[in-house]
């Protein structure tokens, strides 16, 4: 019984409301006026949202058969590097530790209309990382290890919202990545995309020993 008399009075309840909006609702002309301002205010956010978009799709570059960059290292201590990546026109350096390095990079591919209307597939450097070939070092430096060139939060991020969504009907996430390749003083590595894949092609002596400690 206790749930039929919920029931009863959540019925009375909306039947009150019902006759109450067909006896005044006509006058409240103050409800255009809200709507006006909700729809204004969405179209305030979504116009915010697709710049925050092209700002960041403004860091992905298209993905031809072609060397990108230049990667190089100088040995400055103990287990530790400065890694000069250049390309574009750009110079990024970064302080590594560890043994080896690994490079990854972030990819969307695009899928159905957008690709029927030619958009080509593009990539993004994302982090440079060490890694300790001693588990113990590894573990308690962790994130400490990583080098971010990508510097998006996660909420605008469209590389990482395409990866959560994983619907495939516009816009994939997908990566290339680089990895375990032994870190040695004066290596320098030209870096060459293409639509499968990254790879390091030693330019030096010494890249050419990192790449015989696979």
């Amino acid at each position: 019984m206790q749930f039929y008399g919920l029931a009863l009075i959540a019925a009375v309840v909306a039947g009150l409301l019902v006759l109450l909006i067909l006896r005044y609702g006509w006058r409240l002309r103050w409800l255009t006026g809200w709507l006006q301002g909700n729809l204004l205010l969405l179209g305030l956010l979504l116009a915010t949202a697709v710049g925050l978009l092209a700002w960041d799709l403004q860091h992905f570059k298209v993905i031809e058969a072609r060397t990108v960059g230049t990667l190089s290292f100088s040995k400055v201590g103990d287990q530790q590097y400065d890694a000069v990546l250049t390309g574009a026109g750009e110079e990024q350096r970064v302080r590594l530790a560890g043994d080896l390095w690994e490079l990854e990079v972030q990819v969307l591919r695009w899928h159905g209309l957008a690709n029927l209307i030619g958009l080509q597939d593009g990539y993004r450097l994302h982090r440079l990382l060490g890694r300790y070939l001693a588990l113990e070092q590894q573990r308690d430096a962790g994130d400490a290890l990583a080098a971010n060139f990508n510097h998006a939060p996660p909420w605008r991020d469209i590389w990482d919202w395409a990866d959560r969504l994983e619907t495939h009907a516009l816009v994939q996430a997908d990566a290339f990545e680089v990895r375990f390749i032994p870190l040695v003083d004066g290596a320098r590595f030209a870096l060459e995309i293409g639509p499968t894949g990254l790879t390091p092609e030693p330019l030096n002596a010494q890249a050419r020993t990192a790449m015989k400690g696979l």
